[in-house]
């Protein structure tokens, strides 16, 4: 709140990163004014991404999914609108109540099938992500996400719209590290800047649906909020089924070293080419392949090191600086 003469000024937002935030007070030059935050977490959302392996798999997965939860309201997400009318049609021809929504349908088709959605006269909507902006349906029971998202918010937004009543609701995430590399092909004619901020938000997409830590804390994370995972209540996939863990004590004191060493200009794509040793345009123009530490850690692979700066970075001891484009630097 700003006072603007005897006008008091509020600016009101749904989801918004702590970049967001600061963009927003920026522009409305309010940045001495008093925020007002209430917790992003939505405690009755289970959390859960399952592999993405063959498209019939997957089906048969989301087929058995809708039938557990008879008469049962859900949204599925795909990023195509061809993919949107081919699972509707193919959820339809196994006996489910569903309907595709995209922007390639005309106003009235659409309008007629957000109200038969909305009228329960269908259990699913196939959508893209022009569904749901709109709507108040409070009794959404699941949100199944067929590809990933281009980024967390996105994902957040969209999985909110399960389990508005404050009952159970069911965010399943289906992921293939390959539909990152498709979308970071999409953005390879784009600018510079809008191509770096776009593999930022991958990157963060591609971090929490590959990482063994808790989702919620993540999530949370993500929007500047800090969360124990003993509070998740395993409500998500790695709460509730704990991967096997492993002392990376060392391996993450190596990686501070590094990177207080060749300073905070770098991203964790840089300097993970550091440590598995790959001779990139970057790390020889810096030179960097001259470091004691190139190559130190050639016997893991990159999800492995990418997995031990995100430990740091939700942990609090590497921070990410979220103005220039995730460069990286060692907290005090």
């Amino acid at each position: 709140v700003k006072e603007l003469g005897d006008v008091p000024m509020i600016a009101l937002t749904a989801t918004a990163t702590p970049k967001v935030q600061a963009d927003i007070q920026k522009n409305l030059n309010m940045q001495d004014a008093i925020l007002f935050k209430s917790s992003f977490n939505r405690s009755n959302l289970y959390y859960e991404v399952r592999p993405k392996e063959k498209k019939d798999k997957v089906m048969k997965d989301i087929i058995s999914i809708i039938k557990a939860r008879p008469d049962k309201s859900g949204i599925i997400y795909c990023l195509s609108r061809k993919k949107v009318e081919e699972i509707a049609e193919v959820l339809s021809v196994n006996g489910i109540s569903a309907l595709p929504y995209h922007a390639g349908l005309d106003a009235k088709t659409r309008a007629l099938h957000q109200d038969k959605f909305l009228m329960e006269e269908v259990n699913v909507i196939v959508a893209t992500i022009a569904f749901g902006m709109g709507i108040d349906k409070p009794d959404v029971r699941f949100v199944i996400h067929y590809d990933v998202p281009k980024s967390l918010e996105g994902y957040y937004q969209e999985t909110g719209r399960a389990g508005r009543d404050g009952l159970e609701g069911e965010c399943i995430l289906f992921y293939n590290p390959s539909d990152i590399e498709k979308l970071e092909k999409f953005m390879k004619d784009k600018p510079v800047s809008e191509r770096e901020i776009g593999a930022q938000l991958l990157f963060e997409t591609s971090s929490y649906a590959e990482s063994a830590q808790c989702r919620r804390k993540l999530l949370l994370h993500y929007f500047g909020e800090s969360f124990e995972d003993n509070q998740c209540n395993k409500m998500c996939d790695n709460c509730r089924h704990p991967k096997e863990k492993f002392d990376v004590s060392s391996e993450l004191s190596k990686m501070l070293d590094l990177i207080q060493k060749i300073g905070t200009d770098f991203n964790i794509k840089h300097i993970t080419d550091i440590v598995l040793g790959v001779k990139s345009k970057e790390v020889t123009d810096y030179e960097h392949h001259k470091l004691d530490s190139f190559g130190m850690g050639s016997n893991k692979d990159a999800k492995f090191w990418k997995s031990v700066i995100r430990l740091g970075i939700v942990d609090g001891l590497i921070i990410k600086d979220i103005e220039r484009y995730g460069l990286l630097s060692v907290s005090d």
